[in-house]
């Protein structure tokens, strides 16, 4: 019992909440608005919700939403109809520019391309969706660079930044969330991967949490597969850092950083 009691407590205190306004993601959101973004890439937009709350706090911004599934693409094409700023795209985001199946379940908020353990009686078929790597997408479409792009695409996060490898290189994405959790087993992609790879891209990565983000260094205790979301942003995006985090966490961030550099 005892045990028990104190997973719930970590799980309670690392913040294991997939809420959008209670888990920090709606914050997140208003905070970037002060930033006045002109660009989102909402990766896994499902049926319009998240690129709706974007649009509802930052008016102004235009919206690219891919869905690669093709029955809620529909659904979210009807749901976005009236909205100029934000364009529905029928593709995934990934690594390359390829066909792939994808695993749909009954409940219709997941779909992915890697198997979710969950019992053969849940999922409901499998479809072929069209994959586009995001350097791809933006150069044809003249995109110089984005605010933010987000992805929750059920286990895929990685291969969709490797996507994006080129425009992060060049610091054209200021800021990147992504999804981490139990998918990750079947993913075969640790928190240390993403760090690994977007540290060498020179962005600061940091948890979500209700009301900040604690940017922090990976360390093994964050191994814990428990998510759901952390933010990467261009370490030169010191404004927007500061914004995102409590104040004296990032200094102590800076500061730690820096000692190990120098």
């Amino acid at each position: 019992m005892l045990a028990g009691f104190g997973r719930s407590m970590n799980r309670l205190y690392e913040n294991r909440n997939h809420d959008i306004f209670s888990n920090g993601e709606l914050t997140v959101i208003k905070k970037l608005a002060k930033f006045n973004p002109l660009l989102i890439v909402d990766g896994g937009a499902n049926i319009g919700k998240y690129s709706l709350m974007l649009r509802q706090h930052i008016p102004n911004c235009k919206i690219y939403a891919f869905e690669p599934v093709g029955a809620t693409f529909a659904q979210l094409k009807t749901n976005l109809a009236k909205y100029e700023n934000i364009v529905p795209i029928n593709k995934g985001l990934f690594s390359e520019n390829c066909t792939k199946e994808i695993h749909i379940f009954i409940s219709n908020t997941h779909a992915s391309l890697y198997d979710l353990k969950k019992p053969v009686a849940q999922m409901k078929e499998k479809v072929s969706i069209d994959l586009m790597r995001g350097d791809f997408f933006l150069e044809q479409n003249h995109i110089a660079e984005i605010d933010f792009l987000k992805l929750d695409i059920e286990g895929a996060e990685y291969e969709a930044i490797l996507g994006f490898g080129t425009h992060f290189k060049n610091k054209k994405i200021k800021m990147v969330q992504f999804e981490y959790g139990y998918i990750n087993i079947s993913s075969r992609k640790l928190l240390l991967d993403f760090y690994t790879l977007l540290n060498d891209y020179g962005y600061a990565v940091g948890k979500i949490f209700p009301k900040h983000v604690e940017f922090r260094d990976y360390a093994f205790k964050h191994e814990d597969f428990l998510g759901p979301n952390f933010i990467a942003v261009d370490r030169n995006e010191v404004a927007l850092i500061e914004s995102l985090s409590k104040k004296k966490r990032f200094q102590t961030f800076v500061k730690h950083r820096k000692s190990v550099i120098d």
